[in-house]
């Protein structure tokens, strides 16, 4: 019986593990990472998709799309950059 109690009691810890949430700046950045992740899937096929179109009109659009994507991405790694800051301090 004794063996049961502290098996239940390892799963009751387990339990209360998933349940802490993390301190916001860790949460906040691991967002801005999972965003970061996205923004370079994007760029990715951006890329892929204009090295197989030809023409001008989609030479433009897709030059218009990837600078979008890579200031979005600039964005995105300067708030990740400030939330690492702040959690130094």
């Amino acid at each position: 019986m004794a063996a049961s109690k502290s098996v239940s009691g390892k799963s009751a810890a387990k339990k209360a593990a998933k349940k802490r949430k993390p301190p916001a700046a860790l949460s906040a950045t691991t967002e801005i990472d999972a965003r970061i992740a996205v923004v370079r899937n994007n760029l990715r096929e951006l890329v892929e998709q204009a090295a197989s179109r030809s023409g001008a009109s989609d030479e433009e659009l897709m030059s218009e799309r990837i600078s979008a994507q890579e200031a979005k991405l600039e964005f995105l790694k300067k708030q990740r950059d400030e939330l690492s800051r702040k959690r130094r301090t």
